[in-house]
C-alpha cells in the first residue's frame, strides 16, 4: 500500500499517532495502547489538559479491526463512516 492509502485507511489523526508503527500493508505492528501512553502527553507545558490520549483511546475503541494470521498485528476495517472524535464535554 502507498502511504496515502494507509493514511486513508487509518484516518489522518490515527495515522499521525501510529505512522512509525505501521508496516507497508497498513498493519499496526505493536500494541497501540503502549504507543499512546509512550508518545502522547496528558498535559502541555502550562499543565493544561491536552486530551490527546483520551481522543485517541476514544477513536481506537470505536473502530473495527482485522487481525493478521498469527494475531500479532491489527488493521482497521469497515471504513464506511468517517472517523472523528466528538467530545461529550
Amino acid at each position: 500500500m502507498a502511504t496515502e492509502e494507509i493514511k486513508e485507511l487509518w484516518g489522518e489523526e490515527l495515522f499521525n499517532v501510529f505512522a512509525d508503527h505501521l508496516d507497508s500493508e497498513g498493519w499496526l505492528t505493536e500494541n497501540w495502547a503502549y504507543i499512546v501512553e509512550d508518545n502522547l502527553s496528558d498535559w502541555d507545558e502550562d499543565f493544561n489538559d491536552t486530551n490527546e490520549k483520551r481522543e485517541v483511546y476514544g477513536l481506537m475503541y470505536n473502530i473495527d479491526f482485522e487481525y493478521n494470521g498469527d494475531k500479532t498485528k491489527i488493521r482497521r476495517i469497515n471504513k464506511s463512516f468517517p472517523l472523528e472524535f466528538v467530545s461529550g464535554l
